[in-house]
C-alpha cells in the first residue's frame, strides 16, 4: 500500500473520530437541575464535598449534562415555578408527590438516627422513646409533610446541620435526629481533636428515601428519569456509587473544619 493511500486512510478515520466526538456533544442536552444546599451533598463550593451532586451528574453524564445550582429552599422554589429549573435533585420521601411532577426510583436513602452526648442516644430505636424530649433537628427535615404534624416530640429546628450540631455542643438540647452519615462525619472531626464522640442510636428512627423529581410540562422529563434510573444502577453496578458517596470511613471528615474550629474548641 503506497505512503499517500495511507495517509488517506488515516485523515478518513481522524476525520470519523471527530465526527463521533462532535454528534456525541451535541447529543448530550444541558438540563438545569437545582438542590437545596446540604453540607457535603450539595454544595456550590468548589473545595467542598458535593456528594449527592457529583452522584446525580454521573449518572446522567452518559446523554444528559447536568447543571446543577445549590441555593436555599425559598430560591429554589421561585426557579421552579419560574421555569428556570426542569426539576430538583432532593425530594425526600418524608414529603407527598406532586402530580404535577415525575419522580425517578430512589437513589439515596438518608437514615435518621438519635444522637446524643449520653450513652442511653444507643438504646433508642423509636422516636416515641424521645417523648416531651427537646431534640435538635434540620428544617429540611422538620419542615416535612410527615415531621410537621408530629407533636409528642419538643422540636429545636436549626436551618443547617452546624447549626444543629451547635445546640448539642452548648447543651440546648439533649439529642439530635440527625442523618447518621452526617453523625459519622462530625465524630470524624471530634475523633481528629481528640474529643469523645457523640452516641449514635443502633437503629434508624426514621428512613428517607430521596429521588430526582422533574417538573411533568418538560419536554425531555420521561427521557431524563428513564436515562437517570438507569445510570444509577449503572454506578452501583461498577461500584462507582459508594465510591461517590464516600462511604469508607478511613479518612479526614468531609465537614469544613474550619467552620467547626470554635465549637470543637469549646466541646
Amino acid at each position: 500500500m503506497s505512503q499517500k493511500i495511507k495517509m488517506i486512510k488515516k485523515s478518513a478515520l481522524l476525520l470519523i473520530s471527530i465526527g463521533l466526538l462532535a454528534s456525541a456533544s451535541i447529543q448530550a442536552q444541558t438540563v438545569n437541575l437545582v438542590g437545596n444546599k446540604v453540607a457535603t451533598y450539595i454544595d456550590e463550593h468548589e473545595e467542598l464535598a458535593a456528594r449527592q451532586m457529583d452522584l446525580v451528574t454521573a449518572a446522567l453524564n452518559k446523554d444528559w449534562q447536568a447543571n446543577i445550582v445549590a441555593t436555599t429552599q425559598a430560591w429554589s422554589g421561585s426557579g421552579l415555578r419560574s421555569g428556570k429549573f426542569a426539576g430538583y435533585i432532593d425530594h425526600y420521601s418524608l414529603n407527598d408527590q406532586r402530580d404535577d411532577y415525575i419522580y425517578s426510583k430512589p437513589y439515596m436513602q438518608v437514615n435518621l438516627h438519635a444522637v446524643s452526648r449520653y450513652q442511653r442516644a444507643e438504646n433508642i430505636v423509636r422516636l416515641e422513646q424521645l417523648y416531651r424530649e427537646r431534640v435538635g433537628i434540620e428544617n429540611r427535615f422538620a419542615n416535612t409533610d410527615q415531621l410537621r404534624g408530629e407533636r409528642d416530640v419538643l422540636w429545636a429546628r436549626s436551618p443547617w446541620f452546624f447549626d444543629n450540631i451547635e445546640q448539642l455542643a452548648e447543651r440546648r438540647v439533649d439529642f439530635l435526629l440527625i442523618d447518621k452519615a452526617m453523625a459519622d462525619e462530625m465524630n470524624l472531626l471530634l475523633k481528629s481533636v481528640g474529643e469523645k464522640p457523640i452516641y449514635v442510636s443502633r437503629a434508624p428512627l426514621i428512613q428517607v428515601n430521596i429521588s430526582l423529581a422533574m417538573n411533568r410540562n418538560y419536554a425531555d422529563t420521561k427521557a431524563i428519569i428513564t436515562d437517570f434510573d438507569k445510570g444509577i444502577e449503572r454506578l452501583k453496578a461498577s461500584g462507582k456509587y459508594f465510591e461517590l458517596l464516600k462511604q469508607d470511613l478511613a479518612r479526614e471528615s468531609l465537614l469544613d473544619a474550619r467552620m467547626y474550629a470554635d465549637m470543637l474548641v469549646r466541646w
